[in-house]
């Protein structure tokens, strides 16, 4: 007897409706702990750190002198909650974060090494609320369209297929180059990485190449062009 075929589609012929996949990565211990809870967890985890970098800022309660007044610390705080914001950027942060790595080494007599440590593990660690993003929720993306419309909506949507495209193919180059430059599609590789379970280690190794190389970049590109714009 042939098999009855499973029906994906409804009674009329049409799509079934788009849902919101939610899922609990496969390397957490979800024989300990009920899934909901993991989900739960890192869920909190990446609404705090949106919250503790959004708000502090809008309110006035932080500024750059603020972090400049811890040091090392302080550049690591700065990149990691200017660089932790997923879809949401606050570029007065991100500013601060970038500005206290060029004056480490000139303004605030900090070595230069220290700096690009403090500053490059600071986006590294901020860049994994995007992969726990991608990881959370991998249906989102293949489920349900970007919903902006326009000319805007368009480029987005184009941008987001062929990172996919590259991360699926190129996923650890893709990684560093999109995290060595400053550009705003690093957050769908992210994501793409979290949603396909890409190795995390390998993740967080290509990123963290990636963001050595633009702190690297920052501090030497940025002390350049201050001694050479600086009144004699």
């Amino acid at each position: 007897m042939a098999e009855t075929p499973v029906e994906t589609e409804g009674a009329h012929g049409e799509p079934p409706p788009h849902r919101i996949v939610l899922d609990a990565p496969s390397w957490l211990p979800t024989e300990k702990f009920p899934r909901n809870v993991i989900i739960g967890v890192l869920m909190t985890f990446v609404a705090v750190v949106l919250a503790a970098t959004i708000i502090p800022f809008a309110l006035g309660w932080l500024d750059q002198g603020d972090f400049e007044a811890f040091g090392y610390a302080g550049i690591f705080l700065a990149n990691f909650f200017g660089t932790a914001t997923v879809f949401i950027p606050v570029p007065g942060l991100t500013a601060a974060g970038q500005a206290l790595i060029v004056e480490g080494p000139r303004d605030l007599d900090l070595n230069p090494f220290g700096v690009i440590v403090a500053g490059a593990s600071g986006m590294t660690l901020a860049e994994s609320t995007s992969y726990a993003t991608g990881a959370i929720g991998r249906g989102l993306a293949e489920e349900r369209p970007m919903p902006l419309g326009g000319r805007i909506g368009r480029l987005l949507r184009r941008a987001a297929h062929w990172v996919d495209w590259l991360m699926l193919r190129y996923g650890f180059a893709t990684l560093l180059v999109l995290s060595a430059i400053p550009n705003i599609f690093f957050e769908f590789a992210g994501i793409t990485a979290g949603a396909t379970r890409m190795n995390f280690g390998r993740f967080m190794l290509a990123v963290a190449i990636g963001k050595t190389i633009r702190v690297i970049l920052l501090v030497v590109l940025g002390n350049a062009l201050l001694d050479l714009f600086e009144p004699a």
